[in-house]
């Protein structure tokens, strides 16, 4: 991947990395190329800076026309004025993003996280999940790593980097690790879904669960959605991470001679979006479809995210 350049004189730069991009590309039916703006709290907020700092985004492509993209600008709505990302698309091999997204970050980690495995049945990890952990949970991680590095290097300005979610739990030390410590940017990461107690952490093998505090210990500021959420993960690593000292009254984690902040931050979306979405005659047709499916049946939905 060849890094984007700014031209910008701002103080500082951001990158952003999530398995998912701010935008999805599809090909019209006159052949040219659109794209939807993603409706999290995440494209919503950091949209809100574009005109403030540059931004890049680095994320997996999820469609053919992602990939043909590649990377570049793109400009997006944001509130009174349209913002300006610049999108950058990795392209892992088929059989690595397989295992690292269907294998590890889902189901694994995240039933895991919501505590939602039938414990004495499941999960069953065996070789072809290790195989899935080291051939693409790892490999995938190791991807985002290096394509970090190669835009922090690019910037012309000081670099932040937010990394987001279960998916890059080891990205964070894959980065500190390739780079030396005067061009290093500042890391932070945060993980949208709950962090559970140390008792479920104990599903993991050793080996896995290290890895992945070990990961986020590397960063400088780790936030979660709520407080529990933060005093789960500084119990976790009490519990499991060797050498680790955790000061509660502080929120921070000492490890490997660099310290940690665990913080929360609630994260908002676009209401307004939301809102406009539930109107429309899209969802009117599936609701129309899904009461014609259930009949008289009633359903129970649980609802961990919007």
């Amino acid at each position: 991947m060849t890094p984007l350049t700014s031209d910008t004189k701002q103080r500082q730069a951001l990158i952003v990395a999530a398995n998912r991009g701010p935008v999805t590309f599809q090909t019209a039916g006159d052949g040219s190329r659109t794209f939807t703006r993603g409706t999290g709290g995440l494209v919503t907020a950091l949209t809100g800076l574009a005109g403030r700092m540059p931004i890049t985004w680095i994320a997996c492509a999820r469609t053919e026309d992602d990939l043909n993209w590649g990377q570049g600008n793109v400009t997006v709505e944001a509130g009174r004025k349209p913002a300006t990302l610049g999108v950058s698309f990795l392209s892992p091999d088929a059989d690595a993003y397989d295992g690292y997204y269907n294998t590890i970050a889902n189901p694994l980690l995240w039933f895991l996280q919501h505590s939602m495995w039938d414990l004495p049945l499941a999960p069953v990890i065996d070789r072809k999940t290790w195989e899935a952990w080291t051939d693409g949970y790892v490999a995938v991680n190791q991807l985002f790593a290096d394509a970090i590095a190669e835009q922090v290097r690019a910037n012309a300005e000081p670099t932040m980097v937010m990394l987001q979610d279960y998916h890059l739990y080891l990205t964070p030390r894959m980065i500190r690790s390739q780079m030396r410590p005067a061009e290093r940017p500042s890391l932070l990461h945060f993980v949208h879904i709950p962090w559970p107690g140390t008792e479920y952490w104990r599903i993991l093998p050793p080996a896995m669960r290290l890895a992945i505090l070990d990961g986020l210990c590397a960063v400088d500021l780790l936030g979660f959605q709520t407080h529990a959420d933060s005093l789960n993960f500084m119990r976790t690593c009490q519990a499991y991470l060797p050498r680790a000292s955790v000061k509660f009254g502080k929120g921070r984690v000492w490890y490997r001679n660099h310290a940690t902040h665990v913080r929360e931050f609630p994260i908002s979306i676009d209401v307004k979006r939301l809102r406009q979405f539930a109107q429309s005659p899209q969802v009117a047709d599936l609701r129309t479809d899904l009461e014609t499916q259930l009949a008289s049946q009633k359903i129970i939905l649980r609802i961990e995210r919007t």
